[in-house]
């Protein structure tokens, strides 16, 4: 028997070995990023788990063919040129680089995915050009984040010594250039970009790989496990907008569906639990958005499966109305547009620092003018932090009120803005000042990393078992202190309050992690006319937030919102936007929704992490989730594209 054995030149095997040594970087920081947030995936057998790897594999080599594809090719040229030594000295700082981005990227992950529940994408280049002084909170980050740091050092350790390793074992030497070596050098050039081509689409279909496909190895949940950071950077990066789409022809049957144009109802059962009708042009309404806030920390949402760190606010939700709320976004950019203008987050960049956000929008100020009220946005944040102050005063807000205007830097947290406790005092004395009746928002800063409190405060409230506790039960005893200024004023018992949440943040039990957990946030409802307290299971998101107060108010015109009123009649659903895929929920109904896909439907009651599909048993539902999905997704484009945002 005639063996034959091929001979690799020294540079190919270079090339070959440092490509799996990227591809080793890359599972490594994978598998640290996995044990570090274990606790949000939920991995059900041992076939999952290699489904998982076999879907995490395919984008890894998708991730390291486009980020070596500069040093791949150069290498590979088919020229004397490269056997120079100045010329290797830039393919491989060009390997260098790619391989350090690679790993830099998935390590900051490593901690900022516990705050998004998605993969870093290419918005996260604006939102920290907008987002404040991030370089004074560098060292903050290191300092709450210095695991990651120790990570990041040995994989740079690791990936150093077998780079050196690499480079010694397999030096190259300068070959004689003659006929047959240019015609292989030629063959192996057109060969390996034929692979590369292949790897970076992810196969051989006819679309590249993009996010949406991690969940077919896998639950939504898990999604980001198969995906890996560098990739959701490069994928999306450009992909600023979304695409006009035409699932239905006839505008009338769309109209019928869904439309964002709400009409303001009277609930006559509303009117009766107040101890009187409240309205428009009568009533104040003061909206305190607060940043980080899971239902977890709530004892009426937990039912004492853990402590609650809000002792005021489960007070005050003994005599408010109580909804199971639920986020429409998982950054604070993406909270305040769906909690004041009732637009959600259904495409993968922010409103604000997309291409549309300078499109037409109301909110509930620009409504209530209309009325006679006066309006403002109040956040103890640096001015122009996130666009806030521009975004507000584009949707109708009179006023923005900032750590400028505050101007007081003795109350300043060293970090993000003015600490709530001082904040909330001055918006009672600027209230006081407002001709009524007035409509404001306020958005508070201190429950938000790197969680600072006062120092006079150290060791007052329950640390808990997460970072976050101590400054929850700081806000809390802040908003105590401002509901208990305000209560002195004549202007009190005619607001009416309403109290949310931006997006959820850290949470330590299961019935918090699933896939709808992971969005829960206080919706409350408080009004000194309120008769008496009521906690509903209906479930509220943020969008919902503004057709309520209308319906609350008596607001007579069409408001513009993709969200309904929690005295509606019609039937109220949830969607949310995550990794590609849209998710609407209806009762105990989740769907999930891929251009090009079939829907999946699921029973979140009997199924919360989505295991069994069964929308072939459920044909009537389906389609009912599909028509509704595809009418809001319609809906939702065609009027950004078309600059509709208005009733």
């Amino acid at each position: 028997m005639i063996k034959f054995r091929m001979k690799i030149q020294p540079s190919y095997k270079q090339i070959i070995w440092k490509y799996l040594l990227s591809l080793l970087m890359l599972t490594l920081t994978q598998i640290v990023f996995y044990f570090i947030n274990a606790a949000f995936f939920n991995i059900v057998s041992v076939s999952d788990f290699f489904s998982i790897a076999a879907g995490f594999f395919r984008y890894a080599f998708a991730t390291i063919s486009v980020y070596l594809l500069p040093y791949l090719l150069l290498s590979l040229l088919p020229f004397t040129i490269k056997q120079r030594r100045w010329y290797r000295t830039i393919t491989n700082f060009l390997y260098i680089i790619a391989t350090e981005f690679m790993m830099f990227v998935s390590c900051i992950d490593m901690g900022y995915y516990r705050f998004t529940f998605k993969r870093m994408t290419s918005d996260i280049i604006r939102y920290l050009g907008i987002g404040g002084d991030f370089g004074e909170l560098i060292p903050q980050f290191i300092r709450d984040y210095w695991l990651i740091v120790v990570v990041f050092t040995v994989a740079n350790v690791i990936f150093i010594i077998l780079y050196r390793y690499i480079n010694k074992k397999h030096n190259v030497e300068e070959m004689n250039c003659n006929k047959k070596w240019f015609i292989v050098q030629t063959v192996v050039f057109l060969i390996s970009c034929g692979i590369l081509f292949v790897a970076s689409r992810g196969g051989l279909q006819v679309r590249p790989i993009n996010l949406m496909q991690a969940s077919l190895y896998s639950s939504t949940q898990n999604s980001a496990f198969v995906l890996n950071t560098p990739f959701t950077l490069y994928r999306t990066l450009g992909k600023t907008g979304v695409d006009k789409v035409s699932y239905f022809k006839n505008e009338a049957e769309l109209e019928a569906l869904f439309t964002p144009v709400y009409k303001p109802q009277s609930s006559t059962w509303a009117d009766t639990l107040f101890t009187q009708k409240l309205e428009v042009g009568k009533t104040n309404v003061v909206v305190i958005i607060l940043e980080s806030f899971s239902a977890e920390y709530f004892n009426v949402y937990n039912h004492g499966i853990c402590p609650s760190y809000t002792p005021f606010l489960d007070s005050l939700a003994k005599q408010s109305i109580v909804f199971q709320g639920l986020a429409n976004g998982k950054k604070s950019i993406d909270g305040i547009p769906a909690v004041v203008s009732g637009l959600p987050l259904l495409m993968e960049e922010s409103y604000i620092t997309a291409k549309y956000g300078m499109n037409r929008l109301g909110s509930f100020a620009s409504i209530l003018k209309d009325y006679g009220y006066t309006t403002a946005f109040f956040h103890g944040g640096y001015n122009g932090s996130m666009n806030f102050n521009v975004f507000t005063k584009h949707v109708g807000f009179d006023a923005y009120y900032g750590m400028n205007e505050y101007n007081n830097k003795k109350d300043y947290d060293g970090n993000w803005g003015i600490f709530d406790e001082p904040f909330l005092q001055y918006i009672v004395k600027q209230l006081n000042t407002f001709d009524k009746p007035f409509a404001v928002a306020e958005f508070t800063i201190s429950s938000h990393h790197p969680y600072t409190i006062p120092p006079k405060y150290k060791g007052k409230f329950p640390k808990g078992n997460l970072i976050t506790h101590e400054t929850t039960g700081y806000a809390d005893h802040a908003l105590r202190q401002f509901f208990a200024s305000a209560a002195k004023e004549d202007w009190f018992k005619n607001t009416l309050f309403v109290i949310t949440a931006d997006h959820s943040t850290l949470t330590q039990t299961n019935e918090f992690r699933t896939q709808t957990g992971l969005f829960r946030i206080p919706m409350i409802f408080y009004s000194p006319l309120l008769k008496h307290g009521i906690v509903s299971q209906q479930s509220l998101q943020q969008i919902d937030i503004l057709p309520t107060v209308a319906d609350l108010l008596h607001v007579e015109s069409p408001v513009f919102s993709f969200g309904r009123s929690a005295f509606a009649a019609e039937p109220h659903f949830y969607i949310y936007y995550l990794n590609g895929e849209y998710m609407l929920t209806i009762g105990e109904y989740m769907s999930k929704f891929r251009e090009g896909y079939p829907l999946e439907l699921y029973n979140i009651k009997t199924d919360p992490n989505l295991k069994n599909n069964i929308a072939d048993k459920f044909a009537d539902i389906r389609n009912r989730h599909l028509k509704l999905i595809t009418a809001i997704v319609q809906q939702y484009n065609n009027r950004l594209i078309e600059n509709r945002l208005l009733p």
